[in-house]
């Protein structure tokens, strides 16, 4: 079940679902089904990878990606300009809201249709947010047409 606009701002007013920093209750921000997320200023860059080959191997089940991805990866701060994101290159980027979802609710992520026309794909991850989560949102960045300033 989605839920509306009503429902998704009882769910903030009673502290259940909680953005840090505090999403206003503004138009823009919430609107029929949805809450839109700002993209904190730091990126990290993968390198591209080789011709026909692979940017790592994981060695084991135990392994943490995030930790692994930034270590493979280059920082990027959008503080001072914006980034061009080159065709097939990947960036992985995450919400500035610190999001906390109760118990009872789920939640997805998804791209906005109108950076997906420029040929930006957002939720190249699975889209999911498991009810209970804590956390900044992490999602891979993937363009496959022309550069595009993020």
């Amino acid at each position: 079940m989605v839920l509306s606009d009503v429902e998704i701002r009882a769910e903030i007013g009673e502290k259940r679902l909680v953005f840090d920093p505090e999403i206003q209750d503004v138009e823009d921000r919430i609107d029929s089904s949805a809450v839109d997320l700002l993209l904190h200023e730091e990126l990290i860059v993968l390198p591209k990878p080789p011709a026909g080959g692979v940017i790592f191997v994981p060695d084991d089940q135990g392994i943490d990606v995030m930790e692994m991805l930034g270590r493979q990866g280059s920082k990027c701060s959008l503080i001072d300009s914006p980034y061009t994101l080159e065709p097939y290159r990947l960036v992985i980027g995450k919400t500035l809201e610190h999001i906390k979802l109760p118990n009872h609710l789920a939640a997805r992520i998804e791209g906005k249709s109108t950076l997906a026309r420029f040929g930006l794909s957002v939720h190249v991850t699975a889209p999911t947010v498991i009810a209970g989560f804590e956390g900044n949102l992490w999602e891979l960045y993937a363009i496959l047409a022309k550069g595009v300033d993020i």
